[in-house]
């Protein structure tokens, strides 16, 4: 049962992280080469998911940089606040990671971490194949 919720949530978690880096395409530039093609609503949707997919690539190198590691919210099951990490949350619109070493990491949650690393490796792995598909 608890290896069902585990795999679950951290398919949850990988959805959402999908999610954020599909949204590469600079919405700027489009608008600016075909102004008509883009209505307000889109074009601030599309910004939007853009931004957030920035942000998340700059959490990405900065925890690279510091040493910690953004784990997302679905991987932890509770007690956030009672182990110390309520002060090290970063909302990337609708998700939220925490920044947690990997040392202070229990070992259920090394272990749920290491597998959505490796998912995510694949996840980004197939968004670089498609990019380079249609840049050909």
């Amino acid at each position: 049962m608890t290896a069902l919720r585990s795999t679950a949530c951290i398919e949850t978690a990988v959805e959402k992280c999908r999610e954020i880096l599909r949204w590469s395409a600079n919405p700027f530039n489009s608008v600016y080469l075909n102004p008509h093609k883009y209505d307000i609503i889109t074009l601030a949707r599309w910004a939007q998911s853009y931004c957030n997919n920035r942000a998340y690539m700059l959490l990405l190198r900065t925890a690279e940089i510091t040493g910690y590691e953004p784990v997302p919210t679905e991987l932890l099951h509770r007690h956030i606040a009672k182990d110390g990490y309520k002060n090290r949350r970063v909302s990337i619109g609708k998700s939220a990671f925490y920044l947690i070493k990997p040392d202070e990491m229990k070992p259920g949650l090394k272990k749920r971490y290491k597998k959505f690393k490796e998912l995510m490796e694949q996840v980004i792995m197939e968004l670089q194949a498609k990019a380079e598909c249609k840049a050909r």
